[in-house]
This record gives structure tokens, sequence and C-alpha cells, in this order.
């Protein structure tokens, strides 16, 4: 009882104990809600979707399709070029450029998976 006494005067005293004490006791009698129907639905419709794979892999097809093409009209197009150096490069940008032209064209980038 001895701490009873001390919890009823330390209340009596301190005024921030107390409206603690009676939000509590106002909270715990407050009914408890439920979330609307459908609620969840709505948040996660609001959610930005995910881009898929196959969006993200035709992004980087084109991106290093430019990036050869740009590469090969640097090379074939500069006014002080010696032959055999284009001559040794030609076959790796011919190999570069059908490697990707294969990727984009596995992707068929006309068909589309989303919804």
């Amino acid at each position: 009882m001895i701490q009873c006494d001390d919890l009823r005067e330390h209340l009596e005293g301190c005024e921030d104990c107390r409206l603690h004490i009676t939000v509590e006791a106002r909270l715990r009698t407050q009914p408890i809600l439920e979330p609307p129907k459908g609620l969840v639905a709505r948040v996660l419709r609001g959610l930005p979707r995910a881009v898929p794979l196959r969006r993200e892999i035709l992004r980087l097809a084109v991106a290093a399709s430019i990036l050869v093409a740009l590469a090969a009209g640097g090379i074939f197009l500069r006014p002080d070029q010696n032959p055999d150096y284009v001559a040794e490069v030609k076959p790796h940008l011919t190999e570069a450029w059908q490697a990707v032209a294969s990727l984009v064209t596995t992707l068929n980038p006309l068909e589309r998976t989303e919804p």
C-alpha cells in the first residue's frame, strides 16, 4: 500500500503524469476501428509499378546500338583515316552491331506483356 500512496501523492503534484494517465484511460475506452474495405487494394493501385525487365533490357539494347553507331561514325567519318586501321576495326564493329541487333530482335519490342 505504500507504493499506491506514493503514486497518488506524485499524481497530485505532477500535471504531466496526470495528463498521461488520463489520455491512456480514454484511449482504452475507445472502440477499435477496422480499416475501410478495399483500402489495401486502393493503396497498392496508387503505388508506382515496377518497370518490366524486358523493357529495361530493350532500353539497354537501344543505348548500346546508339553507342556502336556513334563509334562507327567516329571511326569511318574521320578525314585522316588510315586504311589499315579501318580494316582492323571494321570486323569488331560489325560483330558488335550484329550482337546488338540480335538482342533487339529476340526481345520483340512490338509484343506487349503489360496489362
